[in-house]
């Protein structure tokens, strides 16, 4: 795959509309956020049902959630509640296990994580049904570790429930939002469309769910090279842009030990 060309910081705060530009910018599905603008490509035909499912809260956010492509649209599998490396719900004796959180949400999650896929297949679809079918069945998790994934055309795709505990990040799971940009970002850059979808997507989780810091995985994991050189920087970004502090130092750690086994960043490391 040929690398694409590297994107400055200020091309990408001008395509978020940070900063401003003399030129118009493509608007997708009509939505504009506070400023935020998301540049999207058009949608593959099979691709028609954009679905939103952030509960309204009393005022109105600032920052409303994007349109997010559903699991029924992309064709997800249902979770596997037996799945090896959960095995059945979250309980006292099975602390690993499928945790649907019954906090109030927005008491639950302090960080968001980035992530990079690791791989690319011939497009977006093809690549998010390989990450959940690399995760049920090399990883034995129940569903896709993520809450959501992002493409390169820009859509966003919907992952494991954001209500849910996932399995993203080892021994950080419980309280962090897992986002994976499709991609292998130690080979290839991630594109503007993708960048400006993240910021939206996580400018709407740092209000909706009162985050306070940012993370790539590494981070967390210095074993990982995820979520890759190419997209490491704009991390950077991100946090400025969002108002979010950069590092683990916001994560607080459950009263139970609940780590995920390992991630589908690392299977395609040497």
């Amino acid at each position: 795959m040929n690398r694409k060309k590297k994107i400055s910081r200020r091309k990408f705060l001008i395509g978020a509309g940070i900063l401003g530009s003399g030129t118009a910018a493509c608007i997708c599905a009509g939505t504009t956020t506070a400023g935020i603008v998301w540049l999207s490509q058009q949608s593959s035909p099979e691709l028609t049902t954009l679905v939103s499912s952030s509960p309204i809260p009393t005022q109105a956010p600032r920052f409303p959630m994007p349109p997010v492509v559903s699991r029924a649209s992309w064709g997800a599998l249902p979770p596997d509640y037996a799945a090896r490396n959960e095995n059945g719900f979250y309980s006292d004796s099975n602390v690993e296990g499928w945790r649907i959180y019954d906090e109030e949400i927005d008491s639950v999650y302090q960080t968001v994580i980035i992530h990079h896929a690791a791989f690319y297949e011939d497009n977006d679809i093809n690549t998010v049904l390989e990450v959940q079918s690399t995760h049920r069945n090399r990883r034995g998790w129940a569903d896709v570790g993520y809450h959501f994934m992002v493409g390169q055309n820009g859509l966003i795709y919907e992952g494991r429930d954001w209500h849910v505990r996932g399995t993203h990040v080892e021994t950080f799971n419980t309280g962090s939002l897992g986002i994976c940009l499709l991609g292998n970002f130690m080979t290839q850059s991630p594109t503007e469309a993708q960048l400006n979808s993240t910021l939206t997507l996580v400018n709407w989780a740092s209000e909706r769910l009162k985050l306070s810091h940012i993370a790539s995985h590494r981070h967390f994991n210095p074993q990982t090279q995820c979520p890759g050189d190419n997209l490491f920087p704009y991390i950077e970004q991100f946090a400025r842009a969002s108002g979010l502090t950069i590092g683990i130092e916001g994560y607080i750690p459950p009263t139970e030990s609940a780590s995920c086994f390992c991630c589908a960043c690392h299977y395609s490391f040497a």
